[in-house]
């Protein structure tokens, strides 16, 4: 499921781009928000788990940070493709997901169980930090 959802990444981060050359890229990332949060509402209910959608709101409000996040993340794959490519789009985030897993993890932040990082983590990192810089020559 997790590398379907990066081919759909890369996906929507050309989409989103394409769309935000038409119509600007706020706009595209907030259409695009609208549709993912209408689909994923109607698949809630659809399958029985609606009523946990309403129990979020009762949750601590640093939990909805996530919200920010997911807005952030959208925005940024319709505004930067149309500048750096959806090569580099996608390669510069998913650079940044992993260095700030491997910090999460390390230090146990938001909740997490700490995962120390070992020195092949920190050299997959420092390589995949490379190869992301790479990508924004053309």
């Amino acid at each position: 499921m997790a590398f379907a959802a990066g081919l759909a990444g890369a996906a929507q981060a050309s989409v989103s781009g394409a769309m935000g050359r038409r119509i600007g890229s706020m706009q595209a990332a907030a259409f695009g928000s609208i549709v993912a949060a209408v689909l994923l509402v109607a698949v809630a209910f659809a399958i029985g788990r609606g009523g946990g959608i309403v129990e979020a709101i009762r949750q601590p409000p640093w939990l909805w940070i996530s919200g920010v996040f997911g807005a952030m993340i959208v925005f940024s794959i319709a505004y930067a493709p149309q500048r750096i490519g959806t090569f580099a789009t996608v390669a510069l985030l998913i650079a940044g997901q992993l260095i700030a897993g491997a910090s999460i993890d390390a230090f146990g932040w938001l909740g997490t169980e700490r995962i120390p990082v070992t020195t092949s983590r920190v050299l997959g990192l420092v390589l995949l930090s490379l190869g992301a810089a790479l990508t924004l020559r053309r």
